[in-house]
């Protein structure tokens, strides 16, 4: 089986890939997402054992892949059933396995949180077989150094990357660029040595232990400069280059708290961007005293800092209406904003303390910001601007500071129940949305709520005081039954949640009795420093709160999370005239405020004129992490779906390749050829297995027979054709036998 255990590369370069991959699992296993991660080092090093022993070999490159593929299996499945409970058999374990991942796949299908941690071992165990099995493949097969270690590489990145815990992943990093860079050292050497001997060339015998302490040499020099030089701010020019690099992985930190929600800590940065497309519900949520923010901001104004808006509710979780982008310039005020009326401008100062962060924030409704920052705007035609979140173009460093300039509603008491006249379509249309599988009790409780008020303000009231009330605060509630509505569920039964939940059950209830309503996130005001003269804002601070729509007022802020104090609005009485004055009903934006002369002006120029918007955004992120664990596996797939289809029959002639691929697809839908069959005979039998594609594969077979039976000529063009039209249902039909597979198991 094997060639050589002497091959060129030798054993030193399998040592610096068994560093290599060592490094990776540990970086990846003190993370402590969760546990059982030390599975994944094992794991990894069976891969490269895998890709030595069939590198080494005369298998070819399809058989070589299968059998890896049989192996990494049996070597996870191995581990990681070992980690089950003993009393369970091997066969129990196993399938404990598949139901618990085919129950993570619907959970995530089906847009749910996926609750079993375990699911992230098994993916990053597999994940880590491929790319010890590629490593050593790419090494000792044909010495291609790139493709055996960039994808790895690119991992080991990505961990440093994301990880924000204690750990100093900075030592095991420069460990891994040493292993790094003395396997290329090693992997050229070898590969001058072959064109040396080639050509014939004459070489000293110690040229291998000389590349290697030049090396070794060159490698600390480069990891010293590395550590020792600063990091350069970057420049303006590259906040274009910036935003298109990292737009896809806002994406990916968004899915992976969705689809990994029972992880711990964070290995998405969840403290860098929070708030993305989509709002979970439920879940563990923990409390840290990193310090986010310092907020200079009038002491008078009780107010949150939002950082994003969600309008539709899915039953599971929520999800912001985007529509384009929008560019802002510093200091300029975008026409079409709403005009609302009983608005105080006021200016905040934000501090940011971590570094690589672009989310802006700031309270109620932002006007201006003071630097280049792009808007997410809800996806509308007639209505007013409306923003959904803003972010800085370029990340902001530690300690850097921004301003932006909001409006804040001082509207009374008197005057929000007071707000008459209709709400605008599209303000009717999307934030009264409810799912169609609400349950009828949900509108009944909130119609029981607000029987005796009289306007939308009372009945806002009621459902708020009702909720504070009932519910108790917990970061930790009960996890959400398969099927049922959460807000149902929060209602009726577990009665537990922290403010997700909270917001979530208002804006339900007053979405129930006619009241247009949204879920905001960002941050409560923090605690006040007098010193500094600021609002210190924590990781703890993160808050999710309703907001109802007042004709005429806009949105105004509720606060029925129970751990909170409430909004304390003054009755018109009490108000001083000067405070109505601050902003007339009716006025432009641009009486904000702005000096004539904006040469030095902080806001700049405020003439409102709209800058080009930039490509739309969906409105729903695609399921993500699999950027990062379907990275590796998309390949993998496509690489698997090849080799099974064409495996030892790559030298047949169209017709016998078409017609040798059926028979395969036959064996897998559990329809085998028997040699006592003709093959229309056999064919009758895959139609019943495949009834869509009968006249693809009557046409195959018709093929096939002329071509051997009846000695007549075939087209390639034909047989390709039939071939093409019948396998997406042939492959449809054998995922649909492999789905029923636990009904069969069971029976």
């Amino acid at each position: 089986m094997l060639k050589s255990v002497q091959r060129n590369e030798g054993w030193v370069t399998a040592l610096f890939l068994v560093g290599m991959m060592l490094t990776a699992g540990w970086m990846l296993a003190v993370t402590d997402w969760t546990e059982a991660l030390g599975a994944v080092v094992w794991t990894g090093i069976g891969g490269l054992a895998a890709g030595l022993l069939l590198g080494w070999s005369v298998f070819r490159p399809e058989t070589a892949h299968l059998y890896s593929t049989v192996y990494g299996l049996t070597w996870t499945g191995f581990l990681l059933g070992s980690s089950l409970p003993v009393a369970l058999t091997w066969g129990e374990r196993v399938r404990e396995l598949v139901v618990r991942f085919l129950h993570w796949v619907i959970q995530v299908v089906n847009g749910e949180r996926g609750q079993d941690a375990l699911v992230f071992v098994l993916l990053a165990s597999l994940l880590f077989w491929i790319l010890g099995y590629s490593a050593a493949w790419h090494t000792y097969r044909r010495l291609r150094p790139w493709r055996a270690v960039a994808p790895l590489s690119l991992l080991v990145v990505m961990i440093t990357y994301y990880y924000t815990g204690p750990e100093p992943m900075e030592r095991y990093l420069g460990l891994y660029a040493l292993l790094f860079m003395l396997y290329l050292a090693r992997a050229h050497g070898c590969e001058q040595e072959r064109i040396w001997r080639r050509e014939r060339i004459g070489y000293a015998p110690d040229v291998r232990a000389t590349l290697m302490r030049a090396s070794v040499l060159v490698t600390l020099v480069v990891l010293l400069v590395s550590w020792a030089v600063p990091v350069a701010d970057a420049a303006p020019g590259a906040s274009v280059v910036w935003r298109r690099v990292t737009r896809p992985w806002q994406t990916i930190q968004e899915e992976w708290q969705r689809v990994f929600s029972t992880l711990h800590g964070s290995p998405t940065t969840s403290l860098l961007e929070p708030f993305g497309p989509t709002l979970a519900l439920g879940g563990l949520r923990e409390e840290s005293e990193t310090l986010l923010l310092d907020v200079a901001a009038p002491v008078d104004v009780h107010t949150y800092w939002r950082a994003a808006v969600y309008a539709e509710y899915t039953g599971a979780f929520w999800r912001a209406e985007e529509g384009e982008r929008m560019a802002l310039l510093p200091g300029r005020v975008v026409p079409g904003l709403a005009d609302d009326s009983s608005r105080r401008p006021i200016t905040q100062t934000v501090t940011n303390y971590l570094p690589g962060r672009q989310l802006l924030v700031g309270a109620s409704e932002i006007v201006i910001v003071d630097r280049d920052a792009e808007a997410v705007i809800e996806a509308s035609v007639d209505a007013p601007v409306a923003y959904v979140r803003l972010s800085s173009l370029l990340p902001l460093a530690a300690g850097e500071q921004y301003e932006v300039r909001s409006l804040v509603s001082e509207a009374s008491v008197a005057s929000l129940r007071e707000a008459g006249g209709s709400s605008p379509s599209l303000i009717s249309q999307r934030y009264l949305q409810l799912p169609t599988g609400l349950p009828d009790r949900v509108r009944i409780l909130a119609e029981t709520l607000t029987a005796d008020a009289l306007n939308d303000y009372d009945r806002a009231v009621a459902i708020e005081r009702y909720l504070r009330e009932t519910l108790v605060y917990d970061l930790n509630p009960p996890s959400l039954p398969d099927g049922r509505d959460y807000v149902d569920f929060l209602l009726f039964e577990s009665q537990r949640d922290s403010c997700n939940g909270y917001a979530s059950a208002m804006v339900v209830l007053a979405r129930s009795v006619g009241i247009p309503a949204r879920v905001a996130v960002g941050y409560t005001e923090g605690e006040y420093d007098i010193e500094r003269g600021v609002f210190r804002v924590r990781e703890r601070n993160a808050h999710a709160w309703p907001e109802m729509y007042f004709p005429g007022y806009g949105w105004i802020a509720f606060e029925p999370t129970v751990s909170q104090a409430p909004f304390v609005r003054l009755d018109q009485r009490e108000v001083p005239e000067l405070m109505e004055e601050r902003v007339p009903r009716g006025a432009g934006k641009e009486d904000l405020g702005a000096p004539e002369d904006t040469s030095d002006n902080l806001w700049g120029d405020a003439s409102g004129e709209r800058l080009g918007p930039s490509p739309s955004a969906p409105g729903r992120s695609i399921p993500l992490w699999l950027a990062v664990v379907l990275a590796g596996l998309v390949v993998f797939v496509g690489v698997g779906w090849w080799v099974l289809e064409n495996l030892g029959l790559r030298h047949l002639s169209a017709v016998d390749l078409a017609y040798a691929r059926l028979l395969r697809m036959g064996t897998w839908l559990g329809c085998p050829s028997s040699p006592a069959d003709t093959p229309h005979e056999w064919a009758r039998v895959a139609c019943i297995a495949a009834p869509g594609a009968r006249a693809s594969i009557d046409e195959i077979v018709d093929l096939y027979t002329r071509a051997h039976f009846a000695g007549r000529s075939t087209s390639y063009v034909e047989a390709q054709m039939a071939w093409q039209r019948a396998r997406p249902i042939l492959w449809r039909s054998w995922f649909r036998r492999l789905l029923s597979w636990p009904q069969r198991w069971h029976g």
